[in-house]
């Protein structure tokens, strides 16, 4: 029992609780990709190239624009892109396949969200020349 004594008089006493630390299971699958996946979503930022040059070249043209959408969507990231958090995890099956899923789809979504923006600044400056604004 350990004993706390204030400046006022007053005390607490307590028990320090003990932790069994001796017994821990190993990750299930499951547990791995998942882990990857959350992983992926906290660490993977790799991907400004690819929806850069979307947007740079959706800019220039939305039709020119779908082809580095395309090329760099349907790609997956490069190892050395993913940045991720723990070497051994990376090693492992599950945690690797959940990671670079989960990476490939952030990857995704941004190239189209680029390609998304580029096309509706085309649309939107076409409109204002077409009704001479």
């Amino acid at each position: 029992m350990s004993l706390i004594r204030y400046e006022n008089g007053t005390q607490d006493a307590f028990t320090p609780a003990t932790a069994d630390i001796s017994v821990v299971e190993p990750l299930s699958s499951q547990d791995l990709f998942i882990l990857g996946k959350t992983d992926a979503s906290k660490h993977y930022r790799k991907y400004k190239g690819a929806g850069a040059g979307t947007l740079i070249t959706g800019l220039a043209s939305p039709v020119l624009g779908l082809i580095p959408a395309v090329i760099t969507s349907s790609t997956a990231p490069k190892h050395s892109n993913l940045n991720y958090p723990n070497e051994e995890l990376m090693q492992k099956a599950d945690y690797y396949e959940g990671y670079t899923k989960k990476a490939k789809k952030i990857k995704q979504g941004k190239v189209w969200m680029n390609w998304g923006i580029a096309f509706g600044v085309n649309l939107v400056a076409a409109i204002v020349i077409a009704t001479g604004q």
